[in-house]
């Protein structure tokens, strides 16, 4: 298994991040020029959304961010930079890694020092019970999780599976280093342009598919 684990990691830091980014592209909702879901996701689960719901879905396949109305695809970022050490459904506080499932936007901290930080739920019940369940997580830890999240109503980020992570811009970071490398911590970063585009569709509450 640990094995398996460390290939995947290998896997996707060989990808590489592309040299240059293209123009970020916004896409007027068109029957012409809409892209549907099933294109973008291939053979991730639909996702339950409105009609109308907005929503981001995160291809760390391709390093692509796209915002959808709906089926329709609205803006599109064409390159992203993930945590120095991958990705993983289950990422463990200091690991680099970037959390893969369904999430929501908690909260929205626009004095960032990466321009804006869109902050996502994670570690979702889902995913802490899980981990708790396959003894990645202490009862302990488990028991401190379930109380936080039900009187703050946002899962803590001082348990083994950390927290923190979220959708952010660079700041006064180097923009050419972004595109030849995953620099996170965990997080999704994108150019500060393409932040503040994404601040037009996204808030507190919008969901969040990384895959």
């Amino acid at each position: 298994m640990k094995y398996m684990r460390a290939l995947a990691v290998a896997a996707l830091m060989a990808f590489g991040a592309s040299t240059a980014h293209a123009t970020l592209e916004t896409l007027p909702a068109t029957a012409k020029d809409s892209v549907t879901l099933w294109s973008e996701l291939d053979a991730t689960a639909l996702p339950d959304v409105m009609p109308n719901e907005v929503w981001v879905n995160v291809n760390l396949n391709e390093r692509k961010m796209a915002v959808y109305r709906g089926d329709t695809r609205v803006l599109l970022i064409p390159y992203l930079a993930i945590g120095n050490a991958g990705a993983q459904r289950i990422r463990f506080e200091g690991s680099g890694q970037t959390p893969i499932g369904e999430f929501h936007v908690a909260r929205v901290n626009r004095q960032s020092d990466f321009k804006l930080f869109f902050g996502i739920d994670y570690p979702t019940p889902d995913i802490a019970r899980e981990a708790w369940r396959d003894g990645l997580m202490t009862t302990q830890d488990y028991t401190y999780y379930r109380t936080y999240l039900r009187q703050h109503g946002l899962p803590p980020a001082d348990t083994a599976l950390g927290g923190s992570i979220g959708i952010h811009g660079l700041g006064a970071r180097s923009a050419r280093l972004h595109s030849q490398m995953d620099w996170t911590e965990g997080c999704i970063a994108i150019t500060n342009a393409e932040i503040e585009a994404l601040d037009r569709w996204v808030n507190v509450g919008t969901r969040v598919v990384i895959h």
